[in-house]
């Protein structure tokens, strides 16, 4: 197997691990709550990192793309 074409699967894979990730953030699933003063307060999703990794895993995958 290419070296290319190795590349372009893994960056296939990264971008479904990617978009899994933003969905799981997106929707609070596993989502730790503090209790302040007996009320749940829940942190804003951080969606800036995978944003970025799934947008780096999409460029990595158009320029390896085997022909």
């Amino acid at each position: 197997m290419d070296t290319r074409t190795a590349i372009f699967y893994l960056a296939l894979l990264i971008i479904a691990g990617g978009v899994a990730e933003l969905y799981v953030r997106m929707n609070g699933i596993g989502e730790r709550t503090e209790k302040v003063r007996g009320v749940a307060v829940s942190a804003k999703p951080r969606l800036g990192p995978p944003a970025l990794f799934l947008l780096v895993a999409i460029i990595v995958a158009v320029m390896t793309m085997p022909q």
